[in-house]
């Protein structure tokens, strides 16, 4: 953990695994993660916080999906993309977007309140598709969508938008999902909006890849899902999934590697930068994903992994 990270007194209570990289925002309680994402956009702008009303029912309507209240719906059932996850990527979206406007306000190149608030909801929404409908008989665990979460959680929106009177966004939605996925890479023919899209799959990526349980969460909930998943080893020449979580772990620092390279740094444009003007100069998400790349390098090459013990929330 880095040595300039103070604990929020107000969530000082909590446990490690239930808190965002900065320690101060509850990743695991939608009111709270809310509260931070209003008090960023208002900063961003602060004479149009009506605007954010939107986003408050997207929040309530996510609480409900994904603890099974939403009728039709069962609710989610995977352990790794799951609600926790689902309010870290967007505390991190948010950030982003904050980070980028900080730089950009102003200016032909701004994201402006729309987009904002569409990416807000592409963050929110953007593994909607692993959640399961009651008239489904064929899966049997969200998981066996994923490689096609992307595609069902589009539809999900194209219905959902609709009923916050945002029928509009429908299309641009449907886009903007898949930077968070493998399924098909999108160009956006608006320059912002393609980087909106740059920003909401890079804050997918590094919110995942910094959280301090994300090998935990690697090994105990994120292997099975790819076991269900039949989800393919990376790097590996077959079609055939990690054997094991001791082999998703070892093929973990590869994968962070690659992930740097080819997609937030080659695909995405290294937005994740703009972190850094949010956070007033260091960047905590990257801080975090080099912490977690070395520790587990460090376990491995020490024969080690039955060290990585910390409890995952």
């Amino acid at each position: 953990m880095s040595e300039h990270i103070q604990v929020n007194e107000s969530v000082k209570h909590l446990s490690w695994e239930k808190l965002d990289i900065s320690l101060s925002v509850c990743i695991t309680e939608p009111a709270s993660v809310c509260v931070a994402v209003r008090e960023i956009f208002r900063c961003c702008f602060p004479d149009q916080e009506n605007e954010f009303a939107v986003i408050e029912t997207m929040f309530e309507d996510i609480d409900r999906i994904y603890h099974g209240r939403l009728p039709g719906y069962y609710a989610c059932d995977t352990d790794y993309h799951d609600l926790r996850h689902i309010l870290d990527v967007t505390l991190a979206a948010a950030r982003l977007y904050a980070g980028y406007e900080k730089v950009h306000g102003g200016t032909e190149q701004a994201l402006g309140l729309e987009r904002f608030l569409q990416g807000i909801t592409g963050a929110l929404f953007h593994d909607i598709g692993y959640i399961r409908h009651y008239n489904d008989s064929k899966h049997k665990h969200g998981a066996e969508y994923t490689k096609t979460h992307i595609a069902r959680g589009t539809r999900f929106l194209a219905t959902y938008l609709p009923t916050l009177g945002k029928q509009a966004w429908v299309i641009k939605m449907g886009k903007l999902l898949h930077f968070t996925g493998y399924e098909k890479q999108v160009t956006m023919e608006d320059s912002v909006d393609h980087t909106l899209g740059c920003l909401l799959g890079t804050a997918d990526l590094i919110a995942q890849m910094s959280d301090r349980a994300y090998l935990e969460r690697c090994r105990d909930h994120l292997y099975l899902e790819f076991k269900i998943g039949k989800v393919a080893a990376h790097n590996c020449d077959s079609d055939q999934p990690f054997e094991s979580p001791v082999a998703l772990l070892n093929g973990t620092p590869g994968f962070i590697r690659a992930t740097i390279n080819n997609r937030l740094d080659s695909l995405f444009g290294s937005v994740y930068r703009y972190a850094a003007d949010y956070f007033g100069g260091e960047n905590l998400y990257m801080n975090g994903i080099k912490e977690n790349c070395s520790y587990l390098e460090g376990l491995l090459k020490q024969d080690q992994l039955d060290h990585l013990n910390r409890p995952t929330g």
